[in-house]
């Protein structure tokens, strides 16, 4: 893959499909200029864009890594889950009787995610405000996706049944992109956790996923390709979140609970399945994941045995 796309061109710029108001003052509707640019009336705050794509962010950008190898790995493993994971938890949710599911995906990173819930019949956008968001003109659904932070969502209150997120929390109120916490980190993160329930239908659900703190070891953080040693999770370390730390952020934010799902379906290992070492050595993981996956095991999906939490958090 090519991470060098062209930015779209002004024949192509259309209104953004949802409703947008004003990040910054939360006051009033944005209004669309003619050059695609974007202005808010009642704070005279002017949004222009970047590669094509509607600029909102409110704050510091995310500088994320991006490299070719990088953006190829997170579009096949990002495909696996969409379609493995997150069409069918969405396809269980309760559906409004009028109108397909709308879902918002926070961090969406390359947007594959958001190509294919559209393609599944859902009404999906994505937001982030990283540098993976250069490759956004290759996707299907272009006109889906716009810059913005998650501590600052610009749309209006209580739009969309489906809010979720793939690995954002552990990298919110940290400093760059490390494992370093900020003194302010958790202020940052209930930030970010109140603003996706602010954006939820009353009866809607908040789905996130990372790994689980309690778990002695990150296995998704701080490797190279190739290399399958992973980072010790230091006792008293912020970085990563348990069950408890989502349940809490979330029943503080407006949700009535935040709930330990499955983790079978979620990862692909796209790039371990492809060498005999990587094959081997994942075993053990993907055991855990089918374990905790059994009904009868749940039990085992917040505590140290799991290394990876998907919590679903209703409003």
């Amino acid at each position: 893959m090519n991470a060098q796309t062209e930015s779209l061109g002004a024949t192509e710029q259309v209104e953004f499909p949802v409703p947008l108001i004003c990040p910054n003052c939360k006051e009033d509707a944005l209004s669309h200029e003619s050059d695609g640019t974007a202005h808010c009336t009642s704070c005279n705050t002017h949004y222009s864009r970047e590669n094509g794509f509607l600029d909102l962010i409110i704050g510091e950008r995310f500088e994320d890594d991006s490299d070719c190898e990088c953006l190829c790995y997170e579009e096949n493993s990002n495909d696996y889950t969409a379609r493995n994971y997150w069409v069918p938890l969405f396809s269980s949710l309760q559906q409004p009787k009028d109108r397909p599911l709308r879902i918002l995906a926070v961090g969406c990173g390359t947007g594959v995610e958001v190509d294919i819930l559209n393609e599944q019949g859902f009404e999906c956008v994505g937001i982030d405000c990283g540098n993976r968001t250069q490759v956004w003109p290759n996707r299907k659904f272009k006109h889906n996706f716009l810059l913005a932070n998650g501590m600052k969502l610009p749309f209006p209150d209580e739009y969309f049944d489906v809010v979720f997120t793939g690995c954002v929390f552990p990298h919110v109120g940290v400093v760059g992109d490390s494992f370093v916490t900020k003194d302010d980190y958790l202020e940052d993160r209930v930030m970010l956790a109140s603003e996706m329930s602010r954006v939820l239908t009353k009866g809607g659900n908040i789905a996130v996923s990372s790994p689980n703190r309690l778990f002695p070891f990150d296995l998704f953080h701080g490797r190279e390709p190739g290399n399958y040693t992973p980072r010790f999770n230091r006792p008293g370390e912020r970085f990563l979140l348990s069950a408890n730390d989502y349940r809490e952020m979330f029943v503080n934010a407006g949700c009535t609970t935040a709930v330990p799902q499955k983790t079978e379906g979620y990862w692909g290992f796209v790039r371990a399945k492809h060498s005999f070492k990587g094959s081997i050595l994942t075993l053990p993981i993907r055991f855990m994941f089918w374990l905790s996956s059994r009904e009868t095991f749940k039990f085992l999906r917040s505590t140290p045995f799991s290394p990876w939490l998907v919590m679903l958090a209703k409003k």
